[in-house]
């Protein structure tokens, strides 16, 4: 299990770890405005060394946890239980990509066709099963898609479909991922040394 800041994700859905997963806390109701995130609920003091410890483990039970922090179980209970409900963390499982042979990954560079929504390519991209991050940017490029998949020729098969095909997508720069050297997920720290390289 892990930790992560609160997100519209399918219903169902595995998700796996990508390269970068840090995600902005949303309102049941997708809302991101300020009137539905309080930017005053700051993760600090015991609510963070609370999450430190889910982030470690994130099936640790709350006993185990206040034993560790010198506080009641009731004290974790609550905390967890309003951090939930402020949208701020939520529990989701996370595949390792490297133990489903996923070694290889990628950040897409693209830019949209002039007669196409930017919004409406990037919800195509984030229903890819190979997409594990997708934003919209500023700069040269109108969105930056992460994509990981289990080999170089998988990768050329996705840009091949998804991009130099595609009727949405101007142009695409790939960027290989050569070494990893900080992701959120401790597996990944490096890549290369993960796989034996």
């Amino acid at each position: 299990m892990g930790v992560m800041n609160s997100t519209n994700n399918h219903p169902g859905n595995v998700q796996v770890a990508g390269i970068r997963d840090i995600k902005f806390s949303r309102s049941t109701n997708g809302d991101t405005s300020s009137k539905q995130v309080s930017t005053s609920a700051v993760i600090e003091g015991l609510n963070l060394q609370i999450l430190e410890h889910l982030k470690e483990d994130g099936r640790a039970t709350f006993s185990s946890i206040a034993e560790k922090l010198g506080v009641s179980e009731s004290t974790v209970r609550s905390r967890v239980t309003r951090m939930r409900e402020q949208n701020m963390i939520q529990f989701i499982t996370v595949t390792n990509p490297l133990a489903l042979g996923q070694s290889c990954w990628a950040m897409l560079g693209i830019i949209v066709r002039a007669d196409a929504r930017v919004t409406n390519v990037a919800e195509y991209f984030s229903d890819l099963t190979e997409v594990v991050y997708a934003m919209r940017i500023a700069g040269r490029f109108d969105l930056l898609i992460e994509v990981v998949v289990d080999s170089p020729i998988t990768l050329r098969d996705f840009l091949d479909k998804h991009c130099y095909q595609s009727s949405l997508v101007s142009s695409v720069e790939p960027m290989m991922g050569l070494d990893l050297y900080k992701s959120l997920y401790k597996w990944e720290i490096p890549i290369a040394d993960n796989l034996g390289q």
